[in-house]
């Protein structure tokens, strides 16, 4: 909303829910409307946002989640001709999801990528796994096809391997098994346009993460060689609009690992965009959308208060588990938590989204009861 904004482009949005929530507050929404989370993937559901883009007047619409962007694209022939679909095809967004075939274009590329171990339901290959490469990082090929649904799950010897597979309801994908590493991350965001020119490569460092995710995030290097690599990845895969991969960074061995690519908005795009990165109007600009600002990356570390706050509440309690990163001294993750506290950029507050800072936070606050 914020980017879109400042171009001085009307933003609108579909929110799912029950209608309950709180209502979605920015000083650049326009407009919205509720789509019952019950209709979603339903046709009924399609008229809800088809009716909006008519009185909206929208000329385009885009989403954040891969499930409803292929729904979105089986029923483009009923959207309003004047409203373009900024996503990517159907089959493009099903190939990219595939982690497994991620790997496999990893290495057709050159990426340095950690020993992967293909786990079926059967659990056929974990006797195949090296005693030296546990514990193991587990991740699903496609966290829809799983159920229990995970993204992450840290496993410590063949015996809870077997156990933990066996306690998967659904398992229609294979799981990828990769040693676990306590490195920090290398992002690297960019976009491909639909004529296949790829625009906005930047790098970013994450030098601290908590439940599995990004805490802090700062601009960092990207050298050629990785660069072209990547343009070599989205090449393969053709695709269009923004993503963003993920790395691991090992500084011993200056070796940098391939973990994963997401070809959609979300993960860090609020972050880099305190960093001055442009993500939202690098996904227009994507499909032929003319937008006036150049990106200008500031050097700066980017977090969210809040979530430094649970992260320091967390270290005092000793709740921090494997997945936090980087594993230090009580006294000293104390101090460098209050210190980022006090001096990092914050990813949501913005003085000129005073009324959108302040609702996200609330919203925040309140799904903490």
């Amino acid at each position: 909303m914020r980017s879109w904004g400042k171009q001085k482009f009307q933003v609108g949005m579909v929110c799912i829910g029950s209608g309950k929530e709180s209502r979605p507050s920015s000083a650049f929404l326009s407009d919205y409307t509720i789509l019952p989370r019950e209709l979603l993937y339903t046709e009924e559901g399609i008229q809800i946002i088809i009716e909006f883009l008519r009185e909206f007047r929208a000329s385009g619409v885009t989403c954040i989640e891969e499930r409803i962007a292929c729904w979105i694209n089986d029923f483009q022939q009923e959207f309003p001709r004047d409203v373009d679909i900024w996503l990517p095809a159907n089959d493009i967004i099903r190939d990219v999801v595939s982690k497994e075939k991620q790997i496999e274009v990893a290495h057709k590329v050159g990426f340095q990528v950690l020993p992967t171990y293909v786990v079926d339901k059967e659990g056929r290959s974990i006797n195949q796994v090296l005693s030296d490469h546990y514990p193991l990082c587990l991740r699903p090929d496609d966290p829809a096809k799983i159920k229990p649904t995970f993204k992450v799950k840290l496993i410590y010897s063949e015996a809870e391997l077997k156990k933990f597979i066996e306690t998967l309801q659904k398992i229609n994908c294979p799981v990828l098994a990769q040693p676990f590493m306590n490195l920090p991350n290398l992002v690297v965001h960019g976009a491909r346009t639909v004529s296949g020119t790829s625009i906005g490569l930047e790098g970013f460092l994450v030098e601290r993460k908590f439940e599995g995710v990004t805490l802090t995030i700062r601009p960092t290097m990207l050298s050629p060689e990785l660069r072209d690599k990547c343009i070599d990845f989205t090449n393969h895969f053709k695709l269009t609009g923004n993503y963003h991969f993920e790395f691991l960074m090992d500084r011993v061995t200056d070796l940098t690992y391939f973990l994963e690519i997401n070809n959609r908005l979300g993960g860090t795009t609020a972050k880099v965009y305190a960093c001055g990165y442009d993500e939202p109007l690098l996904a227009l600009q994507s499909y032929r959308v003319k937008g006036s600002n150049e990106i200008k990356i500031r050097n700066t570390v980017v977090s969210n208060k809040q979530a430094l706050v649970k992260y320091l509440l967390y270290t005092i309690k000793g709740r921090l588990t494997p997945l936090d990163h980087p594993h230090e001294r009580k006294p000293l993750t104390l101090l460098k938590t209050i210190y980022g506290f006090l001096r990092y950029r914050d990813e949501v507050v913005s003085f000129r989204d005073i009324r959108g800072s302040f609702a996200l936070y609330l919203g925040n606050l309140r799904s903490y009861r």
